[in-house]
């Protein structure tokens, strides 16, 4: 890992932070407490450790969650877009589609037949 990125026991402690509050409102300012860092700080070490913005990596790890919902249980859309921390499911729609290629609907349908 570059001397600049964020220390693996840093990584380690954001990252679970964010799995546990996954489905509430997660700011910059939450993680980099999580963190123990300045905001700004924190925002460069974790996008050099990661390859990603924060908000960035919220909403990947909110996709892929949003898969394992889709796929091991029936519950609407809406309601999976609510337990992985989206405000709209047309919020989710959006995200997911850029993420997955895709829409949840349609990517539940091809996927269901993998559970």
């Amino acid at each position: 890992q570059p001397t600049d990125a964020l220390q693996k026991w840093r990584l380690n402690r954001v990252t679970t932070w964010i799995e546990e509050h996954i489905h509430e409102p997660i700011s910059l300012a939450d993680m980099a407490k999580a963190a123990g860092l300045s905001r700004m700080y924190f925002a460069a070490r974790f996008r050099i450790a990661t390859g990603l913005r924060p908000h960035d990596y919220i909403l990947r790890r909110r996709v892929e969650r949003s898969k394992e919902l889709l796929m091991q249980t029936g519950n609407s859309l809406v309601d999976i877009a609510f337990d992985v921390g989206f405000q709209t499911q047309a919020h989710f729609t959006t995200v997911f589609k850029r993420f997955a290629g895709t829409t949840p609907g349609r990517w539940r349908a091809i996927n269901k037949h993998l559970a």
